[in-house]
């Protein structure tokens, strides 16, 4: 008789129950048998039930020690691959080739999506499209809504575009999440918004930035980064950016010029 699973606070695990939401997020996918699907965390099978035979492949990628037994005696397929690692670690390109497309989906762990997420956008192997779930506030978060917008719009936008497809209520999952949840897609772009190069600089002058959200951008920009005033107004000055507004008020591509602009002028 096999033992029965337990969701684990440690894992932030909430297993998805409602059979409308599993419907959906297939329907997401578009898989055809031609597809390799990579699946973060399939726990006791939700989703993993519906893809394996509508694919050419499967990767399910699961860190609890117990689940990943239970996945490995239930599905012994030559098309599944059951891998014991932590998503936000895993190289894919380990598993998958660099030039190899493939869909990736899974319901994330609330305190881990945000570094799951990043691990795969960042590979060598990127996905074609990711479909996941996650909290529906750190979904606005990333979409860039304008309540909600800040570091994270600016960090995952750089690498792809991004929508809500739909909410999901707690009563969905077993145990039941304090928050509501949200599917959302992400769609890599083949190059990131910022070079290489510049990546690191950037990114560590927009965090700067967003230390202290109520202060105006000029005040923000100038103390993070321990800029002048003087500097920080030419550069808002040749943007055409209100010197009023806070952080949170700026769009990713403005984020890009102001960077670019300071590097260019005083670096």
């Amino acid at each position: 008789m096999s033992r029965r699973i337990y969701a684990k606070k440690s894992l932030s695990q909430n297993f998805l129950i409602d059979t409308k939401v599993k419907s959906k997020i297939i329907e997401c996918l578009d898989l055809n048998q031609n597809d390799i699907v990579v699946e973060i965390g399939p726990g006791k099978g939700a989703l993993t039930e519906k893809i394996y035979n509508n694919v050419n492949k499967f990767f399910g990628i699961e860190l609890d020690d117990d689940l990943y037994s239970l996945l490995q005696l239930k599905y012994q397929n030559e098309n599944i691959e059951i891998i014991n690692d932590d998503a936000r670690k895993i190289d894919i390109s380990d598993f998958i080739d660099n030039d190899t497309e493939y869909k990736l989906v899974g319901n994330l762990p609330y305190k881990s999506a945000n570094k799951i997420i990043l691990n795969f956008l960042n590979s060598l192997s990127k996905p074609k499209f990711m479909i996941v779930m996650v909290q529906l506030e750190v979904a606005k978060r990333i979409i860039g809504d304008e309540k909600f917008r800040g570091f994270l719009t600016v960090l995952i936008g750089i690498y792809c575009r991004s929508e809500i497809l739909f909410k999901v209520k707690p009563t969905s999952f077993n145990p039941k999440p304090k928050v509501n949840s949200a599917v959302i897609k992400l769609l890599p772009y083949n190059k990131p918004k910022v070079d290489d190069e510049n990546i690191e600089g950037f990114m560590d002058f927009v965090a700067k930035s967003f230390v202290s959200r109520r202060k105006t951008i000029l005040n923000s920009i100038s103390s993070g980064n321990k800029i002048s005033k003087e500097i920080v107004t030419q550069l808002l000055n040749s943007l055409d950016i209100n010197k009023g507004f806070r952080p949170q008020n700026l769009e990713l591509d403005q984020w890009i010029e102001l960077y670019y602009l300071y590097k260019n002028r005083y670096e």
